[in-house]
């Protein structure tokens, strides 16, 4: 009998046409489907596409480029501690002041004077200033996000919700009750809610507090369109760069102004810092010529080793 002959399964063997052409077409295969998540990514971030803010604010021919405040001869002492000494300065329309400082300088002091218009300080009857307080007392718990915003707002609900839009509240996120977000959420609503009051002046002290990365840079973006005034304090060196358009610094008890931003400031730094080490390397210079003089009198262990300190030291500061 003959056997029945058994059909052999071909078999593919690496480095053969069939195996290179379904690895091909896999790979085609994930090219596409990688293809196809970008582009529904950019639709995505086209969708959240959201315009710019522009709102009509009070008296804003008013305040625009003119002296909105005035601080004359402005000091602060506390106890026997003086931050700083009487200066004077002018705050215009539409400035984005930034006011630095280290910790206990005084900064949030100077911002209350304003507020409060202490002695010395002459606020312009046209500016109408809003705080940003960060004990977010303005929110109430029970309200939604939508309906906080709206109680003291005298903008339209379309650029209610554009302004929250931009801070990241999309859709039915409005509606949330304010008591279940989280602080960052909170503080949002708090500056959302304080950015369409019928003000034309913005004074926040440290609202990036608590705010995350995206929450900081939609922030900027809002104070770099808004027409009116902002005067805030801030740590955050990142966020005075983006906003800032002049700087007011509390160093060694004094108030300097620098114009132009955070550039300013640091180019003066860099400025003084150079004064600062020319000044030292004069001592240095002088000292090493006093000591090769008495070297050359009566030469000694001990001269020679604080010649060669004053060297390391004078190249240290070349450095």
């Amino acid at each position: 009998m003959l056997k029945k002959q058994t059909k052999v399964k071909e078999i593919e063997v690496r480095g053969s046409k069939p195996h290179f052409a379904k690895k091909q077409k896999k790979l085609y295969q994930s090219v596409k489907a990688i293809e196809s998540r970008i582009k529904n990514l950019e639709r995505v971030e086209r969708v959240k596409e959201i315009p710019q803010v522009k709102m009509d604010l009070p008296d804003e021919d008013y305040i625009k480029g003119k002296m909105i405040a005035r601080l004359e001869s402005v000091s602060c002492k506390v106890g026997s501690k003086i931050l700083w000494k009487p200066a004077t300065f002018y705050i215009k329309g539409g400035d984005k002041l930034a006011i630095l400082g280290p910790n206990g300088s005084g900064k949030s002091t100077l911002v209350n004077m304003v507020i409060e218009g202490a002695e010395g300080v002459s606020v312009s009857p046209h500016s109408k200033i809003g705080y940003f307080r960060q004990d977010l007392m303005t929110i109430d718990d029970e309200l939604s996000v939508l309906e906080n915003v709206q109680s003291s707002s005298v903008q339209h609900e379309t650029l209610i919700r554009t302004v929250l839009a931009r801070l990241h509240f999309y859709g039915d996120d409005v509606y949330k009750k304010v008591g279940v977000l989280s602080g960052g959420e909170r503080v949002k609503v708090s500056l959302a809610k304080l950015f369409v009051r019928d003000i034309n002046t913005l004074i926040l002290d440290e609202p990036t507090n608590f705010l995350d990365i995206q929450a900081v840079t939609a922030l900027q973006s809002l104070l770099q369109e808004y027409d009116g005034t902002v005067l805030f304090v801030s740590h955050d060196r990142r966020f005075v760069e983006q906003v800032a358009n002049r700087i007011l610094r509390i160093e060694n008890q004094e108030l300097v102004m620098y114009e132009g931003g955070y550039q300013e400031v640091k180019e003066n730094a860099w400025t003084n810092k150079q004064s600062i080490i020319n000044e030292e390397l004069m001592v240095i210079e002088n000292r090493i010529i006093d000591v090769l003089s008495r070297l050359s009198l009566e030469p000694s262990e001990e001269l020679e080793n604080e010649f060669q300190k004053l060297l390391a030291q004078k190249r240290l500061l070349k450095d």
